[in-house]
């Protein structure tokens, strides 16, 4: 979508209208381009966006009716002003019948030009700023936003689909940084409540204080400051969605007060007598373990149960292998693109670190990692230094190789000798070869399996990975936990 600018195109074959409307317009900083036929009019069309179009109806090639209908045709988004010196009521009629927005007559008064070319210009202003949200409550809240090709993501997302179609409560799970909220704003975003406001409140970072006004609202004179009345968050999202993030941490008598919100869909400000009605959509979330919070009496087993009607867990990244180059991929060109840079593409050694961290802090944690890339980055592409510390000494490949996003295996399986899924390698604490006599640990049985693997497949990390049956980070983690490196076992063998 391109956007609006202040470049107006006047179609007239008099040279001296031409620069008055150009006088008048100065003044309002409006650029013109001037067209004093048809045919150049569609050229100028063809090639720029104008924010609005002034057209004569009296030009030379073509019947300014005509040339108004083919505008309306070819660039219905570009709003069209008639200047003219006929006043017939049909003519005038016909034009704003044709798609017109305004029609302008000759001579004209410089003040009315300059109103109706303001007007037209801040109309071109208002589509492009809907069309933007409808973009974005479309496209960047759906399930699209769900990036992740892994089982485990993807099992989430069904389930995340299939609540979103019923007006059920939804309660979501898993660690922090898992992108609950993202998912809360999916599930509103392909819901009937679309339309309606999506409001999201953390219960576990708002003061004690003033948590209960924030939840149910207050009338004027509730309590020491109240000066006005106020809604909450409930009335806010009325018709709409509620998120309510780290339910876990409300307390014990807000949670009688909230249940009492759930069943009876009415909701009761604080200092008033009286109840409203709410029609609200209820997602909560939680890092916690509530049926252990239930059993140890800090979470009410009524509260939860009445939300976890739908429960959805997101699993946590280092579950997802297969999502972190995706998930990266997808951060680093956002970010770059909002700080104005071209970055796309990063080094095997960058990449082979990213699989190898096992992101305790989940996804936040990977955009905050490419965040600080983005900015420390000067050679066009994420290198082993652009990472912190902690997430670079895990590379086991540091070469300077260019990888483009997403990283593809090179070299197919076809050649490489067969190799068992590491379930069929281990049998009961010894390899499927071995006496009970000759019983290995489990780590030296492991250490062999992942080595003979490596060795296999060239030490091509996804080969090695898919015909193993793990994750490619669970390759790199096993890799730097027993020390193995290709030079090395390239160098025993040499020696032997």
């Amino acid at each position: 979508m391109r956007p609006v600018n202040h470049t107006v195109l006047i179609i007239d074959d008099d040279p001296d209208v031409q620069g008055l409307v150009q006088l008048a317009l100065q003044a309002d900083r409006v650029v013109v381009t001037p067209a004093y036929t048809a045919a150049r009019a569609l050229e100028e069309l063809d090639r720029e966006l104008f924010a609005a179009v002034v057209l004569d109806l009296g030009l030379p090639d073509t019947p300014g009716a005509e040339l108004l209908a083919q505008i309306r045709e070819l660039h219905p988004d570009v709003p069209v002003l008639v200047l003219s010196g006929e006043r017939e009521l049909d003519r005038v009629v016909r034009c704003m019948q044709l798609g017109a927005l305004d029609y302008i007559p000759k001579p004209f008064e410089a003040l009315r030009l300059q109103t109706s070319v303001r007007n037209a210009i801040e109309q071109g202003s208002l589509r492009v700023r809907v069309e933007a949200l409808t973009h974005e409550q479309t496209t960047t809240h759906g399930f699209s936003t769900l990036l992740g090709t892994s089982h485990a993501m993807q099992q989430a997302v069904s389930l995340l689909a299939r609540s979103a179609g019923r007006d059920v409560t939804v309660l979501l799970t898993g660690e922090s940084g898992t992108g609950k909220e993202v998912a809360a704003r999916a599930i509103h975003s392909e819901s009937g409540r679309a339309g309606g406001p999506f409001i999201a409140i953390n219960c576990g970072a708002i003061p004690e204080g003033i948590i209960e006004s924030e939840l149910f609202g207050h009338e004027r004179g509730a309590f020491t400051g109240a000066d006005s009345a106020r809604r909450g968050v409930f009335e806010e999202a009325d018709g709409g969605t509620l998120f309510l993030d780290e339910i876990g941490e409300l307390r014990a008598d807000l949670q009688v007060r909230l249940l009492r919100v759930l069943q009876e869909r009415q909701v009761q400000r604080v200092g008033a007598s009286t109840t409203r009605d709410v029609d609200v959509r209820i997602v909560a979330a939680t890092n916690r373990d509530l049926p252990e919070r239930v059993e140890s009496g800090e979470f009410r087993a009524d509260l939860y149960y009445r939300l976890a009607v739908f429960p959805v867990e997101l699993p946590p990244l280092r579950e997802r292998d297969d999502d972190v180059l995706v998930l990266a991929k997808a951060f680093l060109r956002r970010i770059a693109s909002e700080q104005g840079q071209l970055l796309e593409s990063w080094t095997r050694a960058a990449a082979s670190a990213l699989l190898a961290h096992s992101w305790p802090g989940n996804v936040r944690e990977l955009q905050n990692v490419m965040e600080r890339a983005v900015i420390l980055e000067d050679s066009g592409n994420i290198t082993l230094a652009s990472l912190p510390p902690h997430i670079r000494r895990l590379a086991t490949d540091t070469s300077d190789d260019h990888v483009e996003l997403p990283i593809e295996a090179s070299g197919g399986a076809g050649d490489a000798p067969a190799i068992p899924r590491l379930a069929e390698l281990v049998v009961v604490g010894r390899t499927a070869t071995s006496s009970p006599e000759e019983i290995e640990s489990f780590d030296l049985q492991e250490r062999r399996i992942f080595e003979e693997a490596l060795e296999a497949c060239g030490w091509n990390i996804h080969d090695a990975s898919r015909r193993l049956a793990v994750g490619r980070a669970t390759v790199y983690r096993k890799i730097e936990k027993y020390g193995l490196d290709r030079d090395n076992e390239q160098q025993a063998r040499t020696s032997a």
